[in-house]
């Protein structure tokens, strides 16, 4: 087998060394079309089922999944080199969101009755139905969830997908249609295509009817103009660039070992990642020597004990070291790392930075990788400033003792949410929607509005009794006038005087 990737085979490579793990082909334009027309063939069967009998399939796909989440998560680590227990770990949380929409779904998406107002004379409901064929563009950091968690949503809503996983990890993004060939689903509802961005590019200009992509703004902003053309929806999962507020009052040991894990989970290649710490100035030196200890204590490698692993693009590691070139140059402190574990390896030593100012590539730009800033500010107020100031807003975490000021302190915050002496487990709460604001794109995933994001509303009325013509239909008489005046007055008066004018209005009185 060659180790030389050609235009039609797409090399997949091990991160921690560079050695081929093998190839697969690369979907023409031509392939992407067909694979959406295999998707929509397959759809209109699928959304026609009740229900219940949807959500029993699905639940035959857990199973399925649960089994094989050993066999997974090796396949995660072969292409990611990330540690064991992070790839079960997207496989579990998968299997979670799986079992939360089994549950939701019969009550999120049936038919829903509302109220008709004073056209008492009608029945108004609510169909949620799929949009149809959904694309998906997933990621390279977590193959596996940001692949499946769309992908199973869209399902549980109706919909076939077309799956594009990132060409650093196709083998993982696959996996999910063994899983499905595994299970009674209906052959040819998941489709995957693989490639690098044209794949992608021909993916969003297709006729699918609606798109969700995960990745950097750059290439968010790509996907958006292109979907433009034939106007199809999309979500937008983009970067982050989080913050955590250590406040004077916090528990400094609990903060400490809470911001190492939110920033190093992963080798930092997580868009939840802590990538920016403020500290009161009151208890910035002693906090630092906390996160020092904690982050120092890490095991850096691959496989065995190794707690931070190889980052999975050579490039990433070069944006972590121009961003740790540009904050030393400019005062930053390295408390800790500063360097690879060995020049060829793309294992990072999780590294924390003191005194960063927002002036550094590493405050400004999203960094991916195992490379901590921690900047002292005077007070809450100059943490909550420069937190806003930032293009991005996706989560956040506050630390203090003081919950109904870190409450106060996190609502004034921009972005999706925030978690008040914890980061990361949000996601692990299926109930919880996830998306950010800003650079950071602006769709939900996971919960209720997961789920109805792929599905459309479509409004009904029908008469419980009717009449030989609607009052307000031509030709215009005074009853009809009399009716518009009457609900005029019922909806913009309150107590009594709703009544009385009402009334009044419906039999003419104050008419010229």
């Amino acid at each position: 087998m060659s180790d030389v990737e050609s235009p039609e085979l797409l090399m997949v490579r091990r991160p921690l060394d560079g050695a081929p793990l093998g190839t697969v082909p690369v979907s023409s334009p031509e392939e992407v079309k067909a694979a959406v027309a295999r998707a929509r063939k397959a759809q209109s069967g699928w959304a026609s089922l009740e229900l219940r009998d949807r959500v029993r399939h699905m639940a035959g796909f857990r199973e399925v999944l649960a089994r094989r989440a050993q066999e997974i998560a090796d396949r995660i680590v072969a292409e990611t080199g990330k540690p064991e227990v992070e790839a079960l770990t997207e496989v579990s949380m998968v299997v979670s969101v799986c079992r939360y929409y089994e549950r939701r779904v019969p009550r999120m998406l049936k038919r829903k009755r509302v109220r008709s107002g004073w056209l008492a004379w009608k029945r108004g409901y609510i169909l949620q139905e799929p949009f149809g064929v959904v694309g998906i563009i997933a990621p390279w950091n977590y193959p596996f969830i940001l692949s499946a968690e769309p992908t199973l949503t869209a399902l549980f809503a109706g919909n076939a997908v077309v799956l594009k996983p990132s060409e650093h990890a196709p083998f993982t993004g696959a996996i999910l249609n063994e899983l499905v060939a595994d299970t009674d689903l209906p052959p040819g509802l998941l489709q995957v295509v693989h490639g690098h961005g044209e794949t992608g590019a021909a993916l969003a200009a297709s006729s699918v009817d609606r798109l969700h992509f995960t990745g950097s703004p750059s290439v968010g902003r790509k996907v958006l103009a292109t979907a433009a053309h034939h106007l199809t929806p999309v979500s937008l999962e983009l970067g982050g660039k989080d913050p955590a507020i250590v406040l004077s009052d916090a528990d400094l040991d609990r903060a400490a070992r809470g911001v190492a894990f939110g920033a190093f989970y992963n080798a930092g290649q997580t868009c939840l990642a802590t990538e920016r710490v403020f500290v009161e100035a009151s208890v910035y030196e002693s906090f630092l020597q906390r996160l020092t200890r904690e982050v120092s204590a890490l095991k850096a490698g691959s496989g065995g004990e190794a707690e931070v692993g190889p980052l999975v693009l050579s490039k990433q590691l070069e944006v972590v070291e121009a961003q740790l070139a540009d904050a030393v140059e400019r005062g930053a402190r390295i408390l800790c790392g500063g360097g690879r574990i060995d020049p060829a390896s793309n294992v990072f030593l999780p590294t924390v930075l003191a005194d960063a100012t927002d002036r550094m590539q590493v405050m400004r730009e999203e960094t991916l990788g195992p490379l901590l800033p921690v900047a002292s500010v005077a007070d809450e107020e100059e943490a909550v400033r420069r937190v806003n100031a930032h293009p991005m807003g996706l989560f956040a975490s506050v630390w203090s003792q003081d919950l109904s000021r870190a409450r106060s302190l996190g609502a004034r915050l921009k972005g999706g949410g925030f978690s008040i002496n914890d980061t990361l487990s949000h996601w692990a709460v299926p109930a919880l929607p996830m998306g950010g604001r800003g650079e950071s794109g602006f769709s939900r995933v996971k919960g209720d509005e997961g789920l109805l994001s792929y599905s459309r509303s479509r409004a009904v009325l029908e008469n419980r009794f009717e009449f030989r013509g609607e009052p307000w239909w031509f030709p215009y008489r005074p009853s009809g006038r009399r009716l518009v005046r009457a609900v005029l007055a019922w909806e913009g008066e309150a107590g009594i005087r709703r009544i009385t004018r009402s009334l009044g209005a419906l039999m003419g009185r104050g008419e010229t």
